[in-house]
């Protein structure tokens, strides 16, 4: 019961409930999985692919697929989470910086997290060479490594996990409770086969990649045409000659 509802309607005011419920639920919807109380973080997945589900071509070589309107939308993403991350091949063929840049940056810079079991980011990549001016995690199988004491003396932080969900549990313990996830083709062949996506938000762009290139779903387990079930669009919009498709994951 509303008391305050009470007192106003009386003065002739009208109160509502309810009004765009679905809208406010989307747009807290990270919030609402950690109040809740999740152990792990709300999962955005974003991947960019071609026409023909690939995010590399055949030569493996770095380059945008999307424009400018979509390249921004993914930095208003990122400064809506707590953390970014990748997998350790998307760090090693793409160097990213997996900053916030061109839109109005968040009060507190997202953590950026590299999924790399063996330690193999480079000491000379953009993410170690800033790790003191932007936290810098990988999520690795030891800490007792020569590779994981350069890397710290780099000012990136090591934590050990057995599995990726217990990566995903000590990311949350810290305060993750955002993790948007922005690949690669392994990493998210992950997280979907554990059913730990909670948005996917896929950006396409009019081109064709042909032969030999890295499909985005290539680690996704297979599944049965005749059972296949269907992701929810929450969003559609096009941006320039781009397209952004929003999903939410089959009602388990």
């Amino acid at each position: 019961k509303s008391h305050g509802a009470d007192r106003l309607r009386p003065a002739g005011i009208a109160v509502d409930f309810g009004l765009l419920a679905e809208d406010a639920a989307e747009l807290n919807a990270p919030f609402l999985h950690w109040a809740v109380g999740a152990s792990r973080p709300w999962i955005t997945l974003k991947l960019a692919v071609s026409l023909d589900g690939a995010i590399a071509g055949a030569d493996r070589a770095r380059g945008w697929l999307t424009g400018d309107a979509a390249r921004t939308q993914v930095h208003r993403l990122r400064a809506g989470a707590d953390a970014i991350a990748v997998g350790i091949g998307t760090a090693l063929a793409d160097d990213p910086a997996l900053t916030v840049r061109g839109v109005r940056k968040p009060r507190v810079a997202p953590l950026r997290v590299v999924f790399d079991r063996q330690a193999r980011l480079p000491v000379t990549s953009q993410l170690a060479r800033t790790a003191r001016r932007v936290p810098t995690v990988i999520v690795t199988a030891s800490a007792a490594t020569h590779e994981v004491a350069a890397l710290a003396k780099m000012g990136v932080e090591a934590v050990v996990a057995p599995s990726l969900q217990s990566a995903l549990q000590t990311l949350h313990g810290r305060g993750v409770h955002h993790l948007l996830v922005e690949g690669g083709a392994a990493l998210a062949g992950a997280l979907l086969g554990h059913n730990l996506v909670d948005r996917l938000v896929i950006f396409q762009a009019p081109v064709l990649l042909g032969a030999g290139s890295l499909g985005a779903f290539l680690a996704v387990p297979a599944a049965a045409v005749s059972a296949l079930p269907r992701w929810r669009v929450v969003e559609r919009r096009e941006l320039d000659d781009d397209l952004m498709t929003v999903l939410a994951p089959p009602a388990v």
